[in-house]
């Protein structure tokens, strides 16, 4: 996937420039000052030129002395202005990167599922941090910069142009060869930089995933082709810096060449206009010191374009991502009137990943409240997707899910977190204590979440735990058995007692004796809240008020356990089939 949208620079810097908008004045602020900052300085060879003027012609030393004082008050002013207009530009700098790592951050939390499915953690992880960094000095920094570096061009030239056109044409000769020197180089830096920021993201992908894989690197022998990815990845990294470094060995060479002809051009020309009497010493000496500060900005240019360069490249990769079109829409404002019943229902369900080719087609059932529905079927006729459908991590295509009678689409977020619970067959923890991964930061009591632990059983390991609910779990949940894992994971989706308890395939990865008493468990505390059950053995749903037979995204069959298999149909053979391989086991 292309990471930027060949975006023109200026349309770039406006998207930007709503960031920004609560330090508009203080971005203001450090405008006027980078502008006294950069022009004071030009004070010094105007004052100098002023010196050897009157000394030539005679003059008292008090005049002198007067110029001095006025030079020197130059300097600190020059030197003040700098040190604040870095201080206001700190602050806006940090402004502006709180504010759009946030509104980053919110865009992406919005995605459905799909949105995750396709990027790569390393890619999410290089956009959210390394260019975000980048790109919040891009108005604070390296605009002003570049604008003040553009200004003291701009200021230097008309100087030398009031002070003498001959002399200040053999320094403004050199400035268009310059400008197609630095033209150039800047777009080949803008390629470079880009591709410098796509790499870093594939090695970041890279590294993440041999990290988070490492015990099946291991365990299957994978080192080698690993470490051999790896190698081919960072040295794709390593050629776009080479590459990178290649545009800057020419580009210094070039200007330090053109400033010395432009110097060796003003001292010829200058010699002769002296000692025809056409110039003043005074005025070779301000001219000598004038192209100091006019062809410094035109050598620092490179540094300003490069900066500029990776900011807009990184500006390019943050917005492909905020221009995404989440495939989940907005949350609604509507509120269940009191508490939620728990009455489910889809109505024509038709969704696909992708559109064209759907994994679910016109799907209808009801789960009555306190009633418990099973979905069954082979692998991939589209039992989870109706649980992440429900859960609401994808929207349907078709047709609607309502609960108690309330489209999801229309159901406020909090709304819908306090009418559903989900546990899946992976459970996810963080890398917190074990309250804190109970409660995920919403307000529960300490003895509610200490009982719901007991209940699960868990309470022999609490009691083992120096720190009981505030032992940290470690990353993942690493400190946990599998069974334990899950078993917690059931205690976080009753810990805000939800009408509605989604289970995909929720002991589908643990032992028999763990699998025993989460179905003990469950029984107990499941009371008359509805329940979806998605699941892969049948011996696990077998007492559902219903089961719903699904095959190739449709349901076939609907009925309970007994009377499905009074029907020998392909319930009755899918609890065949596993029957005997149970019996070979």
């Amino acid at each position: 996937m292309n990471t930027g949208t060949k975006n023109g620079d200026a349309s770039l810097i406006r998207r930007l420039w709503p960031f920004a908008r609560d330090v508009r004045l203080l971005l203001g602020a450090a405008a006027v000052l980078m502008v006294c900052e950069e022009l004071l300085p030009f004070a010094g060879p105007h004052l100098l030129r002023k010196v050897i003027d009157h000394l030539e012609a005679g003059g008292d030393l008090g005049r002198i002395h007067q110029l001095a004082l006025v030079f020197l008050s130059t300097i600190a002013g020059a030197a003040l202005a700098g040190f604040l207009r870095a201080v206001a530009i700190e602050n806006v700098s940090a402004r502006i990167v709180h504010v759009l790592r946030t509104t980053l951050w919110k865009h992406v939390q919005s995605q459905g599922m799909s949105f995750f499915h396709k990027r790569p953690l390393g890619e999410l992880m290089t956009r959210l941090n390394n260019d975000v960094d980048s790109v919040n000095r891009l108005l604070s920094e390296v605009v002003l910069d570049l604008s003040g570096s553009i200004l003291m061009i701009v200021f230097g030239s008309t100087y030398m142009l009031l002070v003498d056109w001959r002399l200040a044409l053999c320094c403004l000769a050199f400035l268009p060869p310059m400008l197609v020197v630095t033209h150039v180089f800047r777009v080949q830096v803008r390629d470079s930089n880009r591709d410098i920021r796509q790499k870093l993201s594939h090695l970041n992908t890279s590294l993440q995933e041999n990290l988070s894989g490492s015990a099946l690197v291991r365990i299957f022998g994978l080192e080698k082709r690993r470490i051999a990815e790896f190698a081919t990845s960072n040295a794709g990294y390593r050629a776009a810096w080479y590459h990178n470094v290649s545009c800057y060995a020419y580009y210094f060479p070039v200007m330090n060449l053109l400033t010395e002809l432009a110097t060796a051009l003003l001292f010829l020309v200058g010699t002769l206009l002296f000692m025809r009497d056409m110039a003043s010493l005074g005025t070779l000496a301000a001219f000598s010191w004038t192209m100091g500060l006019f062809f410094r900005p035109l050598r620092e240019l490179s540094d300003r374009i490069t900066n500029l360069q990776q900011s807009l490249t990184a500006a390019e990769r943050v917005f492909a991502v905020l221009d995404e079109a989440t495939s989940v829409a907005t949350s609604g404002d509507a509120r269940f009137p009191g508490a939620p019943s728990g009455r489910v229902e889809f109505r024509d369900v038709t969704f696909g990943y992708d559109p064209a080719h759907p994994v679910v087609k016109n799907v209808s059932f009801t789960i009555e409240p306190g009633r418990t529905t099973a979905l069954v079927g082979a692998t991939g006729s589209g039992k989870s997707t109706l649980a992440a459908l429900l859960s609401r991590f994808h929207d349907p295509q078709g047709g609607g899910i309502l609960v108690d009678g309330i489209d999801l689409r229309d159901l406020e977020r909090d709304e819908r977190g306090r009418a559903l619970g989900l546990v899946m067959q992976e459970p996810y923890l963080f890398p917190g204590s074990i309250l804190e991964n109970v409660t995920l930061g919403r307000d529960v009591p300490r003895e509610r979440v200490g009982g719901l632990l007991r209940e699960m059983r868990l309470g022999e390991l609490l009691d083992g735990l120096p720190d009981g609910m505030d032992t940290p779990v470690g990353e993942r949940g690493a400190r946990l058995s599998t069974g334990q894992r899950q078993l917690l994971s059931f205690a976080r989706a009753l810990c805000q007692d939800p009408a509605v308890l989604v289970l995909d395939e929720a002991t589908a990865s643990i032992d028999s004796q763990s699998e025993e008493a989460i179905q003990e468990v469950t029984h107990r505390l499941l009371g008359e809240r509805t329940t979806l059950v998605i699941a892969h053995r049948l011996a696990t749903v077998r007492d559902a008020d219903e089961i719903l037979v699904l095959a190739h995204g449709e349901v076939r069959e609907r009925g309970t356990h007994t009377g499905l298999l009074e029907r020998q149909g392909l319930y009755a053979r899918l609890w065949s089939l596993q029957a005997g391989m149970q019996a070979g086991n």
